[in-house]
Order: structure tokens, then sequence, then C-alpha cells
């Protein structure tokens, strides 16, 4: 796979995450709790896309700038205080989860910028 479509799919991937949080979020914030098999999901998918960001930066760390290095670090970082936040919750049911939305929230946040960032870079190289 060519690093330009690597980066591309990587970014992708992030949306798409970015996508899954903000739909959890919304609905934790209307109901106050989600199952336990919701947090799950999202706690797994954001685990295993910062995992495969860290197997890929040696290979992608030739090919972004400082900057940009940073901005996917912190992005991993986001993914990963999200899977954090899916592992607390657990109350005194065991199928429903209260997991803290202003955490989320402040992940959901950082993930956005980290994509806006990365989206801006992507068109500055372009021109």
């Amino acid at each position: 796979m060519s690093v330009d479509r690597l980066k591309r799919d990587l970014l992708n991937k992030l949306i798409n995450a970015q996508i899954d949080l903000a739909a959890y979020l919304q609905l934790r914030i209307a109901k106050g709790y989600m199952s336990v098999s919701e947090s799950d999901h999202l706690r797994e998918n954001c685990l295993e896309l910062s995992s495969e960001m860290r197997e890929k930066a040696p290979i992608l760390k030739d090919h972004y700038d400082a900057d940009e290095q940073i901005v996917l670090r912190r992005a991993a970082q986001a993914l990963s205080g999200v899977a954090v936040c899916m592992m607390s919750g657990h109350r005194d049911c065991p199928t429903f989860v209260a997991v803290d939305a202003e955490k989320l929230e402040h992940c959901l946040t950082t993930l956005t910028l980290c994509i806006m960032c990365l989206k801006e870079h992507n068109k500055l190289h372009q021109h």
C-alpha cells in the first residue's frame, strides 16, 4: 500500500471514529446511560484504531512533518481517552454504563480538531 493511500485510509478511519463517537455521545446525553455492548463496541474500535496508528507510526513518520506527527499523536491519545472512559461508568447495574459525557465531549473535540488539522495540511500540500 502506498504511503498516500495509507494516510488517506487513516484519515478516513479517524473520521469514522469521530462519527461513531459523536453518535454515541448524543445518545448518552439524551438517555443518560448506554448499554454495555454499545460501550464495548466503541471502546474496542477506538483501541483498535489507536493501536493501528502506533503500529504504522514508524512508516508514516518519514512522510508526515513534525506538526502532523503531533496531531496524529493527539488523535491517538483522544481515542485512548475514549477507550479508558468506556471502561469506567459501570455502576449498580451490570447491563448499563453511565460514562462521563464531559470527558467524551473533550475527546470528541480533540479528535475533531486533529481531523481538521490533517485535512488542512493535505490541502496545503496539494497546492
